[in-house]
């Protein structure tokens, strides 16, 4: 059987011993010798002779075996209309390597490489966090920018239905396989194959998890050129949970990027996380003075 470039990557995926961090270092040995899936030798001897370092990672782990079951699988995303992103890919963004080597999309997948904005927050946001919320991205689309959030009620689903209603894109940050995804009512009304980009990096048949929700964190800002916060708590609550939101804010700020929290003096209950992360490193957003949130994004 030959292999494509996607099945190729599809079956690395899903086979055991091999995570992200020998993804990326399969990505970088192919990008330094130049080479294609299909310029790979299909017999392990010859493989190790000519690409050693390749082999000494793939020759202990891929079985033959295990090929029918990966075709079938890798069939089944393409009749569900699930593409597979990966290095090398024109739609990759290249600073997801060390991150999420191989993606699950299934919309509009250039929207990978637009130019984006994270806007996370809490699921039970207010009222004027809503408004700020939609606001804030009707302002961003209209500027040209893709809206990215994690598709979870709250913050997360009024961010994209921002985006929306404006008349610009979005792009949902999964923390389940795509397999998974299900159109929420409020998303019936738009153009979802032109409009909307749903992305998982997990197993496409993998149910929701609270790990999966923080992992996909360092996705959801890497998508991203900045995040934006519209309501934290603190990093953890009076039970020790950790909260979400802060999270990914703090990830943001691990990865030197642009944090922007908004001015928790705007809300009648002040959150505690929006303070905190203003006193970690975030800059604070005023919602009257969103010119000086835009200055600041241009130099981004």
């Amino acid at each position: 059987m030959s292999i494509n470039e996607d099945l190729f990557w599809f079956r690395l995926f899903k086979t055991r011993g091999i995570g992200p961090k020998l993804l990326a270092s399969i990505a970088k040995i192919l990008e330094a010798e130049n080479l294609t899936p299909e310029t790979l030798p299909l017999n392990h001897n010859d493989l190790s002779e000519q690409f050693p370092e390749l082999a000494k990672i793939l020759n202990d782990k891929i079985r033959e075996e295990d090929s029918e079951k990966v075709f079938a699988a890798y069939k089944q995303l393409k009749d569900y209309g699930i593409n597979i992103i990966y290095p090398g890919h024109p739609d990759f963004p290249p600073q997801l390597l060390e991150i999420s080597p191989v993606l699950f999309v299934k919309g509009q997948q250039k929207r990978l490489r637009s130019d984006s904005v994270t806007i996370v927050g809490a699921r039970n946001v207010s009222d004027t966090g809503i408004r700020i919320t939609r606001n804030l991205a009707g302002e961003l689309v209209s500027n040209g920018i893709n809206i990215v959030s994690g598709y979870a009620e709250g913050v997360d689903l009024e961010a994209h239905l921002g985006a929306l209603e404006a008349g610009g894109t979005t792009t949902l940050v999964l923390s389940d396989g795509i397999k998974q995804l299900r159109e929420k009512n409020a998303f019936k009304k738009f153009n979802w194959d032109q409009d909307v980009l749903a992305v998982s990096q997990f197993d496409p048949d993998a149910k929701r998890h609270l790990w999966y929700a923080l992992a996909r964190n360092q996705l959801v800002c890497g998508l991203s050129k900045a995040v934006v916060v519209i309501e934290s708590g603190p990093e953890r609550d009076a039970h020790g949970k950790m909260s979400g939101t802060f999270y990914t804010a703090k990830t943001a700020l691990d990865m030197n990027l642009p944090l922007f929290v908004l001015n928790p003096n705007c809300l009648d209950n002040p959150p505690k996380g929006n303070a905190d992360l203003i006193a970690l490193g975030g800059y604070r957003l005023d919602p009257e003075r969103t010119d000086l949130f835009f200055t600041r994004l241009e130099s981004v």
